[in-house]
This record gives C-alpha cells, structure tokens and sequence, in this order.
C-alpha cells in the first residue's frame, strides 16, 4: 500500500512540476522578448496612450513659433493676384525647344485631364462627366484663347475650379513651357 502511494504522488507530482517548469520558461521568454520592442517602452500594451487627447491635456500649451523663425527662400508659387498675372510674360520667350519640352511635359502632366489633343477629353474628363462634375477646360475653346499668358500662368500655378494647383510640382519654367504648348494647340 506504501509503495502503491509513493507511486501515485510521484505520477501527480511530475506532472505539476514540469506545468510549473513550463510556465516558468514561458514567462522568462516574454520578459526577454519584451525587452526586445523597439518602441519607446519596453513593454508598451497601450502603443499611441501618449499621443491622446486626454493625455495632451497634462501638457503644458506650446508657444507658437516667432514669426521668420523658419527661412523660406526660392518658393516657385506666385503672390500675384489674378489680376496682377494679366501683365505677365514669359521670361525666356518661345523656342521650338522649349516647345518640344513642354510637350514631354503637358503629355505628362495635363493630357491625362485636358486630353492628348487640349480639348478636354481626357480619360478623367468622362469620370468628371460620370460624376456630374464640371469638365476639364477645352484649351482651343474662345475662352481659353482670350486669356492672357500670364493669366493662364497663374491657373496652372494655383489651380481653378476642379484643376489642382501645379505650382509646387512644376517649376516656374516648365509652368511657363505649359502656356507655349496652350499657345500651340491654339495656332498661336
């Protein structure tokens, strides 16, 4: 009957004492691997608490920033108005060259809404049309044709009705080659 006992407490307790081993092992393995996470916490369960607006209310208020504190030099957007773009010209004159750039450049850039040809048809031209929203300009169109250089300039850098603003992903040239390859579709 003894040796019976001893039996049964040695198969009840080798199977405790690996469970206890096993888990042991287990939580060693998370603490190590927790040291591990390249965040700012070794173990951060909630990862963005920090960037909340209860916890931004701790903080103390930022002070602006002093005005010029931040240099801006070289921006190829206009300040002019409208109506002080009416008088601008091209710096640099037409060239067949630069026409020829312009070209690789509107084909690029413009074709995709104003259509390989200018007049508006485009493949975004029928989403717009699909959608009920206004079409993109036909470039030949009389009211095109009657704005000035420096007026379509100013379009092309700041955008009008659905046609985005181009003036910080085109330099001030390649806007200005944009208005020759206008010219151009017109016959002018």
């Amino acid at each position: 009957m003894a040796n019976g006992i001893a039996s049964l407490r040695a198969r009840v307790s080798r199977p405790r004492w690996r469970s206890i081993v096993a888990c042991s092992g287990l939580a060693m393995t998370v603490t190590l691997l927790s040291g591990c996470y390249p965040g700012q916490y070794p173990l951060d369960i909630f990862r963005e608490m920090h960037y909340q607006q209860s916890n931004r209310l701790l903080q103390a208020d930022r002070l602006a920033v002093p005005r010029d504190a931040v240099p801006i030099t070289g921006s190829s957007r206009t300040q002019e108005s409208f109506a002080q773009a009416r008088t601008m010209t091209s710096p640099t004159g037409r060239t067949p060259q630069r026409l020829e750039q312009g070209q690789a450049m509107f084909n690029v850039n413009c074709a995709v809404c104003h259509g390989s040809d200018a007049h508006g048809t485009g493949p975004v031209a029928e989403r717009f049309a699909a959608g009920s929203a206004n079409p993109p300009a036909d470039l030949t169109s009389q009211r095109v044709r009657s704005r000035t250089d420096g007026e379509l300039h100013w379009i092309i850098t700041n955008g009008l009705g659905n046609m985005p603003p181009f003036g910080d992903l085109l330099t001030d040239d390649q806007r200005w080659q944009a208005v020759q390859v206008i010219r151009n579709y017109q016959g002018q």
